[in-house]
């Protein structure tokens, strides 16, 4: 017969698979209350049953004419900007222009919704292929991406002053 171990050195018996079966019910805890979170969430949503539309807000007169002149930009002898509320170059192309008087047409793009939205974007993909903002469409068809101090300058106020000049020579 063996020597015997002493006590602390005996091996254990096996216990039942308690662990195994904890781990099981933990799961299927964790997937019910999931699954009723997923059912609550989608039935709060639902409300009255059917899914309604999101309301589109009506546009302005001045939106509906933005988006009349935004068809042939600079054909009125101004700039026109395509820009967005919360972009920070829009911003700074804004406060520059008006800061030195210029007149110009501003269209914020994100004021729209849906279809109008949708054509407007495509409308500036057309002068900007990457679709950024701000884009300016200049009189004459030039185009300035971008808050570019210099390029503004030399194209709203030098452009501008030549096409004055040369107006005032043909009368």
């Amino acid at each position: 017969m063996p020597p015997r171990l002493p006590a602390r050195y005996e091996p254990v018996p096996p216990r039942r698979n308690t662990v195994n079966t904890t781990v099981i019910v933990v799961a299927v805890l964790v997937i019910v209350a999931v699954l009723a979170l997923f059912f609550l969430r989608k039935s709060k949503s639902s409300g009255s049953g059917a899914a309604q539309p999101e309301e589109i807000p009506a546009l302005t007169p001045e939106q509906k004419e933005l988006l009349r002149l935004s068809d042939t930009p600079g054909e009125d002898g101004l700039p026109f900007m395509f820009a967005l509320t919360t972009c920070r170059h829009c911003k700074k192309t804004k406060e520059y222009l008006d800061s030195n008087d210029a007149k110009y047409h501003l269209l914020y793009v994100d004021e729209f919704h849906g279809k109008d939205r949708t054509d407007l974007m495509d409308k500036v993909r057309s002068y900007n292929p990457r679709g950024s903002f701000p884009t300016i469409v200049l009189p004459g068809g030039k185009v300035v991406v971008g808050f570019r101090e210099q390029l503004l300058r030399e194209a709203l106020f030098h452009d501008s002053a030549v096409i004055a000049e040369s107006s005032q020579g043909n009368s």
